[in-house]
């Protein structure tokens, strides 16, 4: 499967994520309680598939626990749980919109912390996508982006954005000799520990409450948006990059549009046309067109 693909799929399993949970938020079920149980099903869900690899990883667990237990709290926890928090309190707009600066984050955090640096492709990629992600949000109306304010949910938003842009850059330093499954297993059991005390103590939401449509919500965020997006994803920032990977954050909102097309009925206006064309172009810019150049260069000098 092409490298690419496994950075695809997570962004279109995160829309999904995205549409349902601005519906489950709105059904008055506090963020909280839908992080905590979203990931305690991803873990019940790869828990027999995984305990024998965890186990006889078990000391190069221990032995890196503290760089382990960051990523727990970035990627499992703060970027979920932040990111509905925010959508209690946020605009839609104002949310998808935030969200398309995660590439940017991307680039500066894996700058300071790794020292990486960019082509011009990739910056001219970069800036195409951010553009057209934008002009999708805006509706191609620079009357909304100049009365956009920010809030409360905003900042949480902003805070989601920056988590998860660390935990994709240090992805590069995951242990040496720790599988991906293994890795994740981890990650994923301390970052439900971690949110544990929190949805005992600020969750609202009984789960006597919750409809056969809440649990099949949950469900899907457990096995796609967090099983199978964040296993695609660490894989692709490992095979493209950081830096690359941060492109295809730019399309969820074409996936989220597409997703209400089907489902919801929405229409698509030319603001998204004009949006969607900007945004795989940058990232044919910055990934594919970038790759190729890179190639040619070493034969170049020849």
């Amino acid at each position: 499967m092409p490298a690419f693909v496994y950075l695809l799929l997570p962004v279109l399993f995160w829309s999904g994520n995205y549409v349902l949970g601005r519906f489950t938020v709105s059904e008055g079920i506090d963020p909280f309680s839908i992080s905590f149980l979203r990931w305690s099903i991803a873990c019940l869900i790869i828990l027999p598939f995984a305990y024998k690899k965890v186990w006889a990883e078990r000391a190069i667990i221990v032995k890196n626990w503290p760089l382990l237990l960051l990523f727990s709290w970035l990627g499992i926890c703060n970027y979920n749980l932040f990111l509905y928090i925010g959508l209690t309190s946020t605009s839609v707009t104002n949310a998808v919109l935030l969200n398309a600066i995660v590439p940017v984050i991307i680039l500066i955090t894996a700058r300071l912390l790794l020292g990486s640096k960019t082509s011009w492709l990739q910056n001219i990629g970069i800036l195409l996508s951010t553009i057209g992600a934008i002009e999708i949000i805006s509706r191609g109306s620079l009357d909304t982006l100049l009365h956009l304010t920010i809030s409360q949910g905003d900042l949480w938003i902003i805070t989601a954005a920056i988590s998860w842009a660390v935990y994709s850059v240090l992805i590069a330093k995951r242990p040496k000799g720790m599988s991906l499954i293994g890795f994740f297993t981890t990650t994923a059991f301390v970052g439900t520990a971690i949110q544990a005390p929190l949805f005992f103590i600020f969750g609202t939401t009984s789960l006597n409450e919750l409809s056969a449509i809440n649990w099949g919500t949950l469900l899907y965020m457990g096995l796609f948006a967090s099983l199978a997006a964040f296993l695609c994803w660490n894989l692709g920032v490992q095979k493209l990059g950081a830096a690359t990977a941060g492109q295809f954050i730019h399309l969820l909102p074409v996936f989220s549009i597409s997703l209400s097309v089907l489902f919801l009925g929405e229409q698509l206006y030319h603001f998204h046309y004009i949006g969607i064309v900007l945004i795989f172009s940058g990232i044919f810019v910055a990934t594919l067109l970038n790759k190729k150049l890179m190639h040619l260069k070493p034969a170049e000098q020849h």
